[in-house]
Order: structure tokens, then C-alpha cells, then sequence
């Protein structure tokens, strides 16, 4: 018989498979309960006493992060919610450490380190989102466009603009050397946001957005999902409202700071997207708009941006047709020195303009000054 693979599902309605299921899985629970132990006695064994080093680390880490599997398999007969059934899994790993950590401070408190803590919760936080990612993926595509549209929108877009303009080899290379830097220096950023929206909410931490690119190409603009699951399930793609009762507590922090948008560095680097240019608009969005307003197809000859004209100059709820006339004038006015400009703007809006209780939501017009025409 083919083995049944492992997933959050309800029990069986028949009593004795489900205790013999949890009966098997509290065995094995409990075999990796002792064999974790028996690690633990081995590290302290044959690494020096008092030692603190990466071994101790990267053992603790992987300790932490098997158990925490461990127990999420033991787990799946009881009838816990999806969040639950995760959650249960992470305090269940670290309130066996902090027995482990407790009981070596009494017998040997000369050798306990705090910083076993921090990597044990990693381990713990690590081991839990392994165990997502067996269930389920760690991204969430919703509502993804057919093939049919996406090849629609492309023919649209050929009709209308023809090729699309070449990317600046100096725009290219700011974006590459940026992104790189970015990515390096927001992993702490991307690991505490990635926490406090798997705690939160347990599930897929990426949120797959199907938007137009440059020449009306169909990419997969990605961002830290701000959502509970399955939010457009039965609404499918739509703008959020300014008080969206779906947005996470956590979301509401990650979008108010635009830290939602890290993972578009991802894009960047792939030439997928720049640091500035028009906002990428979802697919299935766009043909609606190609419908009634085909000149918005040339907002799509440049790449689209992390930072746009028209999020600097209006605001989220700007209409299509206010959207283009931005855009258009970011692709007249666009160098170099013009991105510079829009991405300072960009910054103090979301750092300090947006904090503001007397902020009307633009800003003043000195600021807006564009420079000379020019690629």
C-alpha cells in the first residue's frame, strides 16, 4: 500500500484509528524526544565545558528545528485549527528547551549560556516553517491569470507600444548594485517580519502577485503576505480598502513601513523590476483598464518600479487614467538623477510624511519639481 503523505486534516470517525494513529505518533514524539536528549549529553560530551561556540549553535539550531517537526507530525490527530496546530508545535519545542536549559543551570550552571535560548527559538521558528512548507507551500498565488489573459494582454500590448524601450545600462547596473546591498542588509528586517506574520497567522509567508511588466508580460511581483489566508478566495483580485478587516495586526505595521515590499528586491535582481518606475498593476486589472483606456498600455514600455511618480505625487487610490498621465511623465522627465530624487521622496514619505497626524497625503509641491527631459 502506497503511504498516505502527511497532511492537516481532520481525524478518522473510526476510535480505534485514531488511537492507534496517536499512539504511533506519540511513539515516535517520544523516541525523538530521547534521541534529541541523547544529542544534547553527546554535544556537552565532546565539546569542552563552557564552550560556546558555532558547533554549540548550529547543534542547538538543528536539535530545535527536528523537534519542532517532531511534534507537528505527533500533532496532526488532534482537533486544533490550522494556527493552532503550527503554533502548538514552535512553544511546544521551546518549552521543552527551557526544561533542557533549566535543569543544566541547577547541575551545571558554570557552562548554561542565555544565548542557547536565542538558538533554540531559531531552530524552533526554523523547524516550523519546514513543517509549513511539507503541508503546504510557503507562497500564496491567488487568483493567478489564465493562460488566455495573460496572452491577450501581451498581444494588447504589441499592438499598441510595439517592442518596449531599452533599459538604461546605468539605471541596470543602480539597480543590481542596490538590490545586492539591500538584500544583504535587510535579512534581520526579513526574518523578524517573516516571524511576526508566521506567528500571527501560520501558513505561507509570500504573497504572489500576477502583475503587467515591462511590454505587457505577465511576472510574479512578490511581496511578504499582510493578509490572512485565502483572502481573495471568494472575491477574487481586488484593491484593498484603507481599514481591509483582512489585513494582519503585523500588516498593518509591514505596510504602513512598505516593508511588504522587500522580497521585490527579488524582482530587481531578476530585471523584472526597478527601483523606480510605474507600479506594476495585477493582470487581470489591467485588461479591464486595456478595454477602456488603451493608451494606459504605455505606462508598460519601461520597467515597472518599487517607486513610482504616481505613488510620490497622489496616492493609492489614484484612477487609471491619473495613474498614466504620472506615468507618462516619469518616462518623459526619467534619469538617473530623477530616480534619486523619487526614491528620497519615497523614503520620507513612508518614514515621515505618513507618521504625520496632519498629513493630507501630498506632498508640497516645491518638492515635485521635475528636471529636464532625457533618458
Amino acid at each position: 500500500m502506497a503511504k498516505q503523505p502527511w497532511r492537516l486534516s481532520k481525524p478518522n470517525s473510526d476510535q480505534s484509528s485514531i488511537w492507534q494513529s496517536a499512539g504511533g505518533r506519540a511513539t515516535s514524539l517520544l523516541n525523538a524526544i530521547i534521541l534529541m536528549a541523547l544529542a544534547w549529553l553527546f554535544m556537552q560530551r565532546v565539546l569542552p565545558s563552557g564552550t560556546f561556540s558555532a558547533l554549540w549553535i548550529c547543534g542547538v539550531v538543528i536539535l530545535f528545528a527536528a523537534l519542532t517537526i517532531a511534534l507537528e507530525r505527533s500533532l496532526v490527530f488532534l482537533s486544533l485549527s490550522t494556527k493552532w496546530h503550527y503554533r502548538s508545535a514552535f512553544l511546544g519545542s521551546i518549552g521543552i528547551f527551557l526544561v533542557i536549559w533549566f535543569g543544566n543551570w541547577l547541575a551545571f550552571p558554570e557552562i548554561v549560556r542565555p544565548g542557547w535560548l536565542i538558538a533554540a527559538v531559531f531552530g524552533a521558528f526554523l523547524g516550523g516553517i519546514l513543517a509549513t512548507s511539507f503541508n503546504e507551500r510557503l507562497w500564496e498565488n491567488n487568483s493567478p491569470p489564465s493562460e488566455e489573459i495573460v496572452h491577450a494582454v501581451y498581444q494588447q500590448h504589441l499592438k499598441l507600444i510595439g517592442l518596449p524601450d531599452r533599459t538604461p545600462g546605468l539605471k541596470r547596473a543602480f539597480d543590481l548594485v542596490v538590490a545586492s546591498v539591500g538584500l544583504l542588509f535587510s535579512l534581520p528586517i526579513w526574518l523578524v517580519s517573516i516571524f511576526l506574520i508566521w506567528i500571527e497567522d501560520p501558513g505561507p509567508l509570500l504573497f504572489v502577485k500576477n502583475s503587467v511588466g515591462k511590454g505587457g508580460m505577465n511576472f510574479h511581483q512578490y511581496k511578504l503576505r499582510t493578509m490572512v489566508r485565502g483572502a481573495e478566495d471568494a472575491t477574487g483580485p481586488i484593491l484593498a480598502d484603507e481599514r481591509d478587516e483582512r489585513v494582519l495586526r503585523s500588516g498593518y505595521l509591514l505596510r504602513k513601513t512598505a516593508l511588504d515590499e522587500l522580497p521585490q528586491l527579488l524582482n530587481i535582481l531578476l530585471g523584472e523590476m526597478s527601483f523606480v518606475g510605474p507600479r506594476p498593476q495585477r493582470t487581470v486589472l489591467v485588461q479591464g483598464y486595456l478595454s477602456e483606456l488603451p493608451e494606459y498600455a504605455q505606462r508598460h514600455r519601461v520597467l515597472p518600479g518599487l517607486a513610482g511618480l504616481a505613488q510620490v505625487a497622489g496616492d493609492y487610490y489614484l484612477t487609471p487614467r491619473q495613474k498614466l498621465r504620472l506615468d507618462r511623465l516619469y518616462i518623459e522627465y526619467t534619469s538617473l538623477g530623477f530616480d534619486l530624487k523619487l526614491i528620497t521622496l519615497a523614503f520620507l514619505i513612508t518614514f515621515w510624511y505618513r507618521w504625520q497626524k496632519s498629513w493630507d497625503g501630498r506632498l508640497p509641491r516645491w518638492l515635485l519639481r521635475f528636471g529636464s527631459q532625457g533618458k
